[in-house]
């Protein structure tokens, strides 16, 4: 709100001035129109100059002819100042409106996001519908904001340039007018890229298949499992899934969109329940059942079709917003009303959905408990967090070394769990269940709503540590358990080594950017040099002149003085200029693929041994700042290399660097930044990751 009304005051304080300097131009334009009449009136008929014309202006008098010829210039430029003052007083009502556009768009926009959320917490169907204005409404709001902000930007910018006219184009002026050309270009840019991400952000917008690590069963792959489920929402008089999905990562899930089972990229849509192979083996058969009835229990409530409804509208939003946050660096900060108006609307309705994703979660665990019982839908909740890190750790184990992996990681993870026991249940209480789509609110929150306490021996309960033979129970589900449970850890291991494999491929590709050979950086001290000595000869060939010819006009002796000036500098600049162009060009840096080089120190720095290292600049080129841990061997500075500055207290080595030949600041920096990686990423590949700094220059 602040800065459309920061426009909306600039208008007003600018259309008074306006209106007061056109007045004033205006005046001095008669007054010159006045004296011009007066001077043209004296005039002799007869051709002959008369003195006695006076003109003043600007500091300066003009007589004769030349009065009525300064007099007439005076007046024409006054008659151009009127004319663009007159042009002026238009732009001012463009920033006023302009700012009071955005302004109330943005008050608007306030009160209907701040009302549709509120209203949307009455029910689902009012929060989609709310949010469905919102996502037709919001990127034009957005939209106009944006155009009204920028016209009266453009306008305030207009009519401060126009004063640059008003003392004539001088080198200042023509600085400041530059450079507010170059703001409004680029907020115009700006500007209109922003409008026309928006105008693609009013497509339809589908989201993303759910990424679903598994692989799908069939009933009669999981006779028991299929009737276990259909048996539940018969119960329930819940929809029956259309597919089940089982797996190693995920915990128990439903969704009705669209998915993509990895690896391979198999395809599914329509209603999917996902469950975890780990737990189906781990759970008691009342704890499974009490999960499962609450997954189906989303599909009574019509929750999935409520996400499918819900997850497009509020992408295709997030996805408007981004287009314009991307363009606000760029637009002077014009676009941040803009970007926050959308941002405190998304925050309205994201509490909205906190809402209802609580309700929901709510009315399932109720729904789940009455086809088992309160006590095993509390028994399921806790005895998941239990279970979880003793999951999470064989799964780490595994994806660290998949090639040295079991090849049932179920089975190893129930000897994880009998050799450890479960984690205690006290200690995940507080935590959020993972789930792909929605926030679950806390155990605690969720076990006080079904009525129950925690107390010892509900912990104690949930806490027992499963049999050996707890895999056994996996054949009331499975018409083969040990076979997919074989399958579903290749499946993981598969999709562990195709991220390596691509993790190791983007490693090389950095690597590869640096090649074997060491690069050589040079001073660029030539032109230096040729300038010099070009500067040199010059004055060498005026003191030859002075010699020969003389200066007309002065004496001798002051000639002697002129040439003695000449002569010196003559020498001094050319013999500058060819001490220079002798040294050539010097090397300044070896940059190696295990370290950088620097002629003033005794020994290569290895980038593995560099803790920080920063660029800044100075007139005369480069400063690089290296620190070195202190288990590092320290160098020495060369002798006759007195610029290396070496503080061994601080283990900083501080290297002034002449421009290298044929690079800039950024493009140096740049170069620093791929030697860095390329150590990190061979590091890494040789199995020692080190922590090498990026380069930024200051």
């Amino acid at each position: 709100m602040l800065l459309p009304f920061a426009l909306l005051l600039l208008g007003l304080w600018e259309r008074q001035r306006g209106a007061d300097d056109w007045a004033e131009f205006a005046a001095e334009h008669d007054r010159l129109a006045r004296v011009v009449a007066d001077l043209e009136a004296r005039t002799p008929r007869d051709g002959r100059p008369d003195f006695r014309l006076q003109f003043r202006h600007d500091g300066k008098n003009y007589g004769g002819p030349l009065a009525v010829v300064m007099a007439r210039g005076a007046r024409d430029s006054a008659g151009t100042l009127v004319a663009v003052m007159d042009w002026r007083r238009w732009l001012p009502p463009v920033a006023i409106a302009g700012g009071g556009i955005a302004a109330g768009l943005s008050l608007l926009v306030l009160l209907a996001g701040a009302a549709l959320a509120r209203l949307g917490r009455s029910s689902r169907d009012a929060l989609v519908g709310g949010f469905s204005l919102v996502r037709r409404l919001l990127p034009a709001s957005l939209a106009a904001q944006i155009l009204a902000a920028t016209a009266g930007f453009v306008a305030v910018v207009a009519f401060e340039s126009g004063l640059l006219l008003q003392s004539g184009l001088s080198g200042d002026g023509m600085k400041l007018l530059g450079i507010a050309a170059v703001a409004v270009a680029a907020t115009l840019l700006a500007a209109g890229g922003a409008l026309l991400g928006l105008r693609r952000a009013l497509d339809a917008f589908e989201p993303d298949p759910v990424p679903i690590l598994g692989r799908q069963i069939t009933p009669a792959e999981a006779p028991g499992l299929w009737r276990l489920v259909e048996g539940l929402a018969e119960r329930m008089g819940a929809l029956k899934p259309e597919a089940l999905v089982v797996g190693l990562t995920e915990g128990f899930f439903v969704t009705a969109g669209p998915a993509v089972l990895e690896p391979g990229g198999a395809r599914l849509s329509g209603r999917i329940l996902h469950l975890p192979l780990p737990h189906l083996a781990l759970m008691r058969g009342d704890e499974t059942a009490a999960i499962i009835a609450h997954e189906l229990a989303h599909y009574a409530g019509g929750d999935t079709a409520y996400s499918q409804r819900f997850l497009p509208i509020y992408a295709g939003v997030a996805r408007s917003l981004d287009v314009v946050a991307a363009r606000e660096g760029h637009a002077l900060g014009l676009l941040g009303p803009s970007v926050r108006l959308g941002r405190f609307v998304m925050e309205r309705f994201h509490l909205a959905v906190r809402h209802w994703s609580r309700v929901r979660e709510f009315g399932a665990d109720a729904a789940g408990a009455g086809v088992t019982s309160p006590e095993a839908s509390v028994r399921a909740l806790l005895r998941s967090g239990a279970l979880a890190p003793r999951i999470a750790e064989t799964l780490a184990a595994a994806a660290e070394a998949p090639d040295a992996a079991p090849p049932d990681l179920v089975a190893a993870m129930l000897d994880r769990v009998v050799a450890r026991g479960l984690d205690d249940p006290a200690r995940h209480i507080e935590a959020e269940q993972a789930h792909p789509t929605d926030t679950h609110p806390p155990t605690r929150e969720r076990i006080a709503a079904l009525g129950q306490t925690i107390d010892a021996g509900l912990l104690d309960a949930a806490a027992v540590t499963p049999p050996p033979h707890a895999l056994g129970q996996l054949a009331a589900y499975f018409a083969d358990p040990a076979s997919l449970c074989r399958a579903a850890s290749e499946d993981f291991l598969d999709a562990v080594r195709e991220r390596d494999a691509a993790f190791r491929a983007r490693l090389e590709e950095k690597a590869a950017e640096v090649g074997t050979e060491e690069r050589v950086l040079r001073a660029n001290y030539r032109p230096r040099g040729l300038v010099l000595a070009m500067a040199g000869g010059l004055f060498g060939l005026a003191a030859l002149a002075v010699a020969l010819f003389g200066i007309p006009g002065i004496l001798p002796r002051e000639a002697t003085v002129v040439l003695a000036a000449a002569l010196a500098i003559a020498i001094l600049m050319g013999g500058a200029g060819a001490f220079i162009l002798a040294r050539g060009e010097p090397v300044i840096l070896v940059l190696r693929p295990e370290g950088l080089a620097a002629p003033g120190l005794d020994r290569t720095i290895a980038w593995s041994d560099i803790a920080d290292l920063d660029l800044t600049g100075n007139h005369g080129g480069l400063v690089m700042r290296v620190l070195l841990p202190p288990a590092v061997p320290w160098p020495e500075r060369r002798p006759g290399h007195p610029a290396a500055r070496l503080d061994p207290e601080r283990r900083i080595v501080t290297l002034p660097l002449p421009m290298p030949r044929g690079m800039n600041p950024q493009g140096f920096a740049d170069l620093i930044a791929t030697y860095q990686s390329a150590a990190q990423a061979r590091s890494i590949l040789a199995g020692t990751a080190v922590t090498v700094p990026v380069t930024e220059p200051a």
